[in-house]
């Protein structure tokens, strides 16, 4: 069901006037459009939602139901726009940061470095949360300023820097880890099948599984779930198999999970900070700079 904000407000106000060519004039539009949006309403929730008459248009039971929950919802819409105004008029600086699943504990970490730094008090940092692959494409479509994202881009339309490596942990069941207080190399963690974030969710983690266990690797990775790294425990608490995470992440109390440390080379992951190439504004320029 996909009720738009439009015809429910048309919606509330047909149903406080009790007539479709008041509500017209009071909508500034004409009656034939307002009539097709209450046809269309009606048709998408299975129900009549007013008794037409010559004297006018009353609402049903199931019409004044809903009247009252749409009324709620465009008085509490009204008062976000209202806020957003006020927003966009008391403040002229905004920096929109996107910041990949699983590090979303740097939030802190960066409205510190703005308040360290010593930014114009005026500035707004706005902080977006999605997957790894949603915070690269926001940023290249102008949605975001900054990423904060895992692993690094390709993009020669977008500038990397690596802001810190993290060791990664192996997720396996309790009866596994209890075995281990860490594994020598990443080919050595205990489960059959080795869990990996899907490429469409997060790339980096997605490529790095596939190169570290390729088709003659003693372990089988398992793609067929669409799963992120927030994700990936949960999984592996449902007997899924096991999988590899950043440090990062292993505050999470998942039962019936631990997270094991990896030795070696391999078992170490990047994140980074990306802006487009094109000329930033001083405000990103100096947010940029605050991370050395």
């Amino acid at each position: 069901m996909g009720i738009d904000l439009r015809r429910l407000r048309s919606f509330v106000t047909v149903a406080q006037l009790g007539s479709l060519t008041r509500a017209a004039r009071h909508l500034h539009i004409e009656q034939p459009p307002l009539s097709r949006q209450i046809a269309s309403l009606e048709r998408e929730v299975g129900f009549d939602l007013f008794t037409r008459s010559r004297t006018g248009m009353s609402l049903t039971e199931f019409g004044s139901v809903l009247s009252r929950q749409a009324s709620r919802i465009i008085a509490e819409f009204d008062v976000m726009e209202n806020i957003i105004e006020k927003s966009r008029r008391e403040h002229k600086y905004r920096i929109n940061i996107g910041i990949s699943d699983g590090l979303h504990s740097l939030d802190r970490f960066i409205k510190s470095v703005m308040a360290i730094r010593s930014f114009d008090p005026r500035v707004i940092v706005d902080l977006k949360h999605d997957c790894n692959e949603n915070v690269i494409m926001m940023l290249k479509e102008g949605t975001i300023d900054i990423a904060v994202i895992w692993g690094e881009t390709d993009d020669d339309n977008l500038i990397n820097k690596i802001i810190f490596r993290e060791r990664l942990y192996a997720v396996t069941l309790d009866s596994y880890s209890t075995r281990k207080k860490h594994y020598r190399n990443i080919h050595d963690i205990d489960g059959e099948y080795v869990l990996i974030p899907s490429k469409s969710r997060n790339k980096y983690f997605n490529d790095m599984m596939v190169n570290l266990f390729p088709p003659e690797s003693t372990r089988n990775i398992n793609p067929n779930y669409d799963i992120d790294l927030l994700s990936l425990a949960p999984m592996v608490a449902a007997g899924a198999g096991c999988g590899l995470i950043p440090n990062l992440l292993t505050s999470t109390n998942i039962r019936g999970v631990s997270y094991v440390e990896v030795h070696g080379d391999e078992a170490v992951c990047v994140a980074s900070l990306v802006t487009r190439r094109e000329i930033p504004s001083p405000l990103v320029r100096s947010f940029m700079a605050s991370f050395r």
